[in-house]
């Protein structure tokens, strides 16, 4: 990926041309980076690779997200609904909710985030995942799966993923 260009193309205006060529960090959850913010909220993007599996966690802030490109899967609790290019889904505050993609390419989602912005806010994130790359990868020396080839056949994804896979 090459560097982000943001176009501020007069005051108040600003565009990313390809969300695609934004920065990011490669995690256990997938590569996330920084897109835009604002004074009321912002967006960062996250790419869930083909076979990734997080359990449902929650944030602190509520989010809207979108699915940009490719198919994946959200759960939260016992439930499960298989999302694809176009749709779109909230949650609360402190709202478990978990990401697996059982298909074979990965899903490119647009995170919205309704908590406040500040300036250097992208420099931070970056930093803030290179961090979250390393409790991740702490979790996972400690037994907590991130892909579906860490699951045992009998989970509740692997089995939910046999059902809407071709």
């Amino acid at each position: 990926m090459s560097d982000l260009r943001i176009i501020e193309t007069q005051k108040g205006i600003k565009i990313v041309p390809a969300i695609e060529a934004a920065p990011g960090i490669d995690t256990l959850e997938g590569r996330m980076g920084p897109l835009l913010n604002a004074r009321g909220g912002g967006c960062h993007f996250i790419e869930v690779p083909s076979g990734a599996y997080m359990d449902a966690h929650a944030h602190a802030k509520e989010s809207l997200i979108y699915t940009v490109r490719g198919e994946w899967v959200l759960c939260s609790g016992e439930a499960r609904w298989h999302m694809r290019a176009g749709a779109l889904f909230w949650f609360g505050d402190g709202v478990p909710t978990g990401y697996e993609n059982p298909f074979g390419e990965p899903a490119l989602l647009l995170i919205f985030k309704t908590d406040d912005r500040q300036a250097g806010y992208d420099r931070e994130m970056l930093t803030r995942l290179a961090n979250t790359r390393e409790g991740l990868e702490e979790e996972h020396r400690h037994g907590t799966p991130f892909s579906f080839a860490e699951l045992p056949d009998d989970h509740p994804a692997a089995v939910f993923a046999r059902s809407v896979r071709p």
